[in-house]
């Protein structure tokens, strides 16, 4: 091991780097957040100016009276005199670039009011095509329900429903903000914003700097010195794993912590092997390396909320007897025999605990139409039949299943596949 290895290229020359970049990505993000958030400021005050014109425009506007001048294109007295405010509303606000009363249709929109008077303006009755703004939100408009916002170049346009004295929406009250002057005001925004929140990253990068070389640099070199001393006494087992085979020359305090942690891995590896067999021992029974009872409790824990579960119960019949009867190394060849049929119908979603001497139980996740599928193959297996010593003395394997029901706890999907497993094992006696 290069234990002192050279270092070419100085770490700190390569925190430099870094530090540069992440200074320049907290630039970026601060600069994009806050002008959003401007950009976002300003946006709200465009709604909040259109809705305040609008609202106060719907004081003055009847929607009953919108309905009739929209159906019989004829104004009275009080036509002119709600033009007339809607017009000094306009003038009254310099942002405000239109304000119109209009409803839409499927071939355009029909106006009621409208406040320009050049020649441009509409007339009572005066119908418009969509524009290309209006067409991309057109099933919006034609529906009233809700307010429409469409953004042009140059200003931003706010339609709010006015409804009769019924509640059902009529027409739209329309205002459109002057947006050119504010997107200019927001360009100069952005141009301080990176000139001071660069000068301020800049500043603080430096002062990173100055903090990562004392704090940062030196406690890795101290690092790797307490590694290359750890663990000298190892158990080799000629296995090479990524880490020993990897090999960096980078001539720096990382080339000396890599060095140190192939030493450190071979120790960690040792001890984990040992802990993975230790888990694993106290999770599986010995004779059938299925799960052990102590598995199994923690399952009946895990489990509670689990749906679409299935529960296989599994008996074997007269094994008690056997014992008794023949010795128990027939007794434990039938359980072996047991467990081996078990085995062989394995998939994922399926764990199988040996909760007594002669009861198991599966649980199947996801289980669906599986369970009596399982149970139907396990009973006509031929793999059943785990001991016949004597015509009268047959020793199988009784199984029983159910599924979980909506509102059925855990404990009683286990009562009915067991019941159900009693069942069968009177069947086949």
């Amino acid at each position: 091991m290069r234990g002192n290895a050279e270092m070419k290229r100085p770490l700190k020359t390569k925190v430099i780097g870094a530090v540069l970049l992440i200074c320049l990505l907290i630039d970026f993000g601060c600069v994009t957040y806050n002008y959003r958030k401007y950009v976002s400021i300003n946006r709200d005050y465009t709604a909040q100016l259109a809705s305040t014109v609008i609202n106060t425009c719907c004081l003055v506007i009847d929607g009953d009276k919108v309905e009739d001048y929209l159906n019989t294109r004829k104004r009275d007295s009080d036509y002119y005199v709600v033009w007339n405010k809607l017009i000094d509303y306009r003038n009254t606000n310099p942002d405000i670039v239109k304000l119109s009363v209009m409803s839409f249709q499927e071939d355009g929109c029909y106006y009621i009011f409208d406040t320009d008077l050049t020649e441009k303006g509409a007339f009572l009755g005066d119908s418009r095509p969509y524009d290309p703004w209006q067409l991309t939100a057109r099933d919006s408009l034609l529906d009233y329900s809700s307010d429409v916002s469409l953004v042009y170049r140059d200003h931003t346009d706010i339609y709010i429903p006015i409804k009769s004295s019924y509640n059902i929406p009529v027409a739209y009250v329309v205002a459109g903000v002057a947006t050119d002057t504010m997107r200019a005001e927001q360009r100069r925004y952005l141009l301080y914003l990176v000139l001071i929140i660069t000068g301020i990253t800049v500043f603080a990068g430096g002062l990173l700097l100055l903090f990562m070389d004392k704090n940062i640099l030196a406690p890795v070199n101290a690092m790797t010195a307490a590694a290359e001393s750890y663990g000298e006494k190892r158990e080799k087992d000629g296995e090479i794993s990524p880490l020993q085979k990897l090999q960096v020359r980078t001539g720096d305090e990382l080339e000396r912590l890599c060095e140190s942690m192939k030493k450190m891995e071979n120790d960690i590896l040792a001890y984990s092997a040992r802990l993975i067999s230790a888990t694993w021992n106290s999770n599986h029974d010995s004779m059938t390396q299925l799960f052990n009872k102590r598995y199994y409790n923690e399952l009946l824990t895990a489990l509670q909320e689990q749906e679409n579960l299935g529960v296989i119960y599994l008996d074997i019949d007269n094994l008690k007897r056997m014992n008794d009867t023949f010795g128990h190394d027939e007794g434990d060849l039938a359980i072996l025999r047991a467990s081996a049929l078990i085995h062989r119908y394995e998939e994922p979603g399926f764990e199988c605990c040996r909760v007594g001497g002669d009861e198991f139980v599966i649980f199947l996740r996801n289980a669906g139409e599986r369970v009596a599928d399982l149970v139907n193959c396990m009973r006509g297996d031929k793999g059943n039949l785990l001991s016949e010593i004597t015509e009268e003395f047959i020793c199988r394997l009784a199984v029983g299943g159910a599924s979980r029901k909506a509102g059925e706890t855990l404990e009683d999907v286990i009562k009915r596949a067991e019941e159900e497993m009693y069942r069968n094992k009177h069947a086949i006696r």
